[in-house]
């Protein structure tokens, strides 16, 4: 099967999405936003390998409750042979206590099929506190008790654990187009614990499509034998955002 090369399939989305421009130029604001995010890569020759992520947000924004989902998935086959598959879901509600502070609930779950794990599962509800709010730039912090809960793949073992959850979200418009994106997670249990560090680069090509370069690592101190602790990403994505 032919694939596109990427040059076409940045013209073809391109196209698509200028008919959307004006008509959203010209919409009311409304409380929901979102984007949706797919990247493929095909490499054939002494290696076939065929790697496919996408993501998808969708957000929120009331006077007194703030709700976000995030959904992501990642698959990989190195010829013919899966090598990675991941799917990771995150919900959030924030409520409004003022301009700046709110409180945070937030449930995580996560399969990957090569961690060793069959699922891990967080829930937690704290405090949170916007301390940048500018039209170019944004940080919010997060501190929060919660709940952890995986499963161990080859023992079907449960574990659970009392964690602490510190999350800091940070966004900046460097320039008309082209923004940063960084966000780190902790959650600190004494069974165990886990890292996650995201950062991306988003660029305007046209309208409301862009292309994303992000850099993922994700730590995990007590890992089952013959897994790693440390597993990182980079992906190159198209994003459309709504």
């Amino acid at each position: 099967m032919r694939t596109l090369p990427i040059r076409e399939i940045c013209l073809i989305s391109g196209l698509i999405s200028a008919s959307f421009v004006s008509a959203q130029e010209e919409a009311p604001s409304s409380p929901w936003s979102g984007s949706a995010e797919l990247g493929f890569i095909d490499t054939s020759g002494n290696t076939d390998t065929q790697s496919t992520n996408g993501a998808f947000d969708l957000k929120h924004d009331g006077q007194d409750w703030d709700q976000y989902l995030k959904l992501e998935a990642l698959t990989s086959k190195e010829d013919d042979v899966t090598s990675k598959e991941k799917y990771y879901g995150e919900v959030g509600f924030d409520r409004n206590f003022g301009e700046r502070s709110y409180l945070a609930i937030t449930g995580t779950h996560e399969r990957d099929r090569f961690s060793g794990f069959e699922y891990e599962s967080v829930i937690a509800v704290g405090y949170g506190y916007r301390v940048i709010q500018q039209d170019n730039m944004n940080l919010s912090l997060e501190a929060a008790p919660g709940y952890r809960r995986d499963k161990l793949k080859e023992t079907q073992k449960i574990n659970e654990d009392s964690i602490a959850r510190l999350d800091a979200k940070f966004d900046w418009l460097i320039s008309e187009g082209v923004s940063f994106i960084e966000e780190f997670t902790a959650e600190i249990g004494d069974e165990n614990s886990t890292y996650r560090s995201e950062t991306g680069l988003k660029s305007t090509i046209i309208g409301a499509l862009a292309t994303k370069i992000t850099y993922k690592i994700k730590y995990v101190e007590e890992v089952p034998d013959e897994n790693e602790n440390i597993d990182r990403e980079l992906g190159i994505t198209l994003v459309y955002s709504f």
